[in-house]
This record gives structure tokens, sequence and C-alpha cells, in this order.
């Protein structure tokens, strides 16, 4: 059994790391500005403006990926939709999710699936070291049951091997780093509502289908 102050500590040291480059150009911008003489005051105010509007769609993605999630009701897909998009602005992920696959298009899907639908897109996002574009889709599966579809693509795209380990159920209390404990907060995500993660590869291309 996974220690869950161990899982807690390396979540934590992944959102601190992620968070520290927009607080930190938000504190550099006002020193800047606090200086004698300074007279570029204009591109200070915009570099703590961007920065500031990146630490806080930050912190609202993570709050809509970890947060504690109703056990009951449905997602606003449009809201989750440009939440995700002003996350990836600022980086060099593109996002791709077309507003055929909200509920625009008679698509829903509950809260607690809309918040393994962000994980995924961390795991996705963090596949694609040189960049590229996630995409998003959501339908449904045979059955009637719900899917999402993540996609990741681009070049250099990387998926660890032990990334299968985890969702085989296989990873140790030992095993468990910054790097993969993101995919086993997902799989204990994906088990507690009852719903299958299944992943392939197709040359740069990674396939994620999450059914419930």
């Amino acid at each position: 059994m996974i220690d869950e102050l161990r899982m807690a500590e390396l979540l934590c040291t992944r959102l601190c790391h992620d968070l520290t480059g927009p607080i930190g150009a938000v504190n550099n911008g006002a020193e800047f500005l606090s200086e004698e003489g300074f007279n570029l005051q204009g591109q200070a105010v915009e570099l703590i403006t961007s920065s500031a509007f990146s630490a806080v769609t930050r912190l609202q993605f993570y709050r809509a990926a970890y947060g504690k999630m109703k056990d009951h009701g449905e997602a606003n897909l449009s809201e989750k939709q440009k939440l995700a998009a002003d996350f990836f602005s600022d980086t060099k992920v593109k996002l791709d999710w077309p507003d055929s696959h909200t509920e625009a298009a008679g698509v829903s899907i509950s809260l607690k699936m809309t918040r393994l639908m962000y994980n995924l897109m961390i795991i996705a996002a963090g596949a694609l070291i040189r960049g590229g574009s996630v995409g998003v889709r959501i339908g449904h599966a045979e059955g009637g049951k719900k899917k999402i579809t993540v996609i990741a693509e681009g070049p250099g795209l990387k998926w660890d091997a032990e990334m299968d380990k985890i969702l085989a159920g296989g990873l140790t209390a030992a095993d468990l780093n910054p790097k993969n404990v993101q995919m086993y907060l997902t799989k204990r995500f994906v088990d507690e509502i009852d719903a299958t993660l299944t992943c392939r590869m197709d040359g740069e291309k990674m396939v994620m289908d999450l059914v419930q």
C-alpha cells in the first residue's frame, strides 16, 4: 500500500515547482517597479499582469484537477474548456478541444470524470517534452457509457514504460517518485469511480481512453 503522506509530499513538490515560475516573475516585476530610476514601468506592469494571470489560472486548474469533488452533478464543459485553454495559453502545448465535444453538442460528464480528464491532460502535457498538442474528445462508448479521449501529439513524445506498470496496479511504495506520482494519483481517481483507463502509443501520438 502506498503511503498517503508520501504521495501528498510528492504532489506538493510538483505543484510548488510549477507555480514558482509565474509567482517569481510577479515578484521580479514588483521589485523592478520599486527600484529608483527604473524607466521601464510599462514592461514591468506587463510582466506582473501576465505572470499573475498565469499563476491564478494554474491554481484554478490544479484545484479542479486535485480538489474534492461532489459525488453527484455534471460539469459545465464550456467553463472547463476555457479554463484548460487559459492553462495552456502560456505554454508550448496547444489545446485542441473543439466546441463539438462540450455540452453544446449534447455531451455531459460528471464532475469527478471531469477531474480525471484534467489529470489526463496533465499527463499528456508532461509527455510533450518538445511541445505539441493536447486533444480532448468526449462522447459515448459501447453500451451507452461515457468516454473521454485525451490525445498527446508532438515530436519527441516521451512515454515511460513505468506508466504501464502503474496502470496494471504493480507500483510499490519504493517506486513512487515525483515523475510518476501524477499517473499513480490518476489511477486512484479511475478506481474511485469504477472507470477504465487504457493507453496506447502510435508513433508520435499517445491516446488515453477513459470509459465509465
